[in-house]
């Protein structure tokens, strides 16, 4: 008997039986495969909204609160559209007016304006579930007229 050639088969079949497992996953059909791969590319582009950053505001003063409404520039030829900013929202009661990157804030939206120590600008949008999203954002004075 050589007591332990056995227990080495058995560990070496082990072994192939897991790489046998591990392959039979890529065996799978596509069609199972592609809600899978579409559900961790929404995860990816999610954390960024899925997160409250309320907790960021601590520390900061608050410029304005409310409902905020995007502002494209009207086609009158009063101001010139290839110097305004890319979209421009203004405090729907209130002569603040500031802009953030596109895609925040449709035509309209509530959020908080507020700044940090070093005076950098911040918009905190309300998302859906009633969580705050923070963004950068730049200070404009608001045009003559709106």
């Amino acid at each position: 008997m050589d007591g332990g050639g056995g227990a080495e088969q058995r560990l070496a079949w082990q072994e192939r039986g897991t790489v046998c497992a591990a392959r039979g996953l890529f065996r799978l059909p596509v069609a199972l495969l592609v809600p899978v791969v579409v559900m961790g590319l929404v995860a990816l582009a999610v954390p960024a909204r899925a997160l409250d950053d309320i907790a960021n505001l601590k520390g900061m003063g608050v410029v304005a609160a409310g409902q905020v409404k995007r502002m494209d520039c009207p086609a009158s030829g009063r101001f010139n559209c290839n110097s305004w900013p890319s979209n421009f929202l203004k405090f729907e009661y209130e002569s603040i007016c500031f802009a953030t990157d596109p895609g925040v804030c449709g035509a309209y939206c509530k959020g908080i304006l507020a700044t940090d120590k070093n005076k950098s600008v911040y918009f905190f949008e309300s998302v859906p579930g009633g969580d705050l999203a923070q963004r950068r954002a730049r200070g404009y004075e608001c045009p003559p007229g709106f």
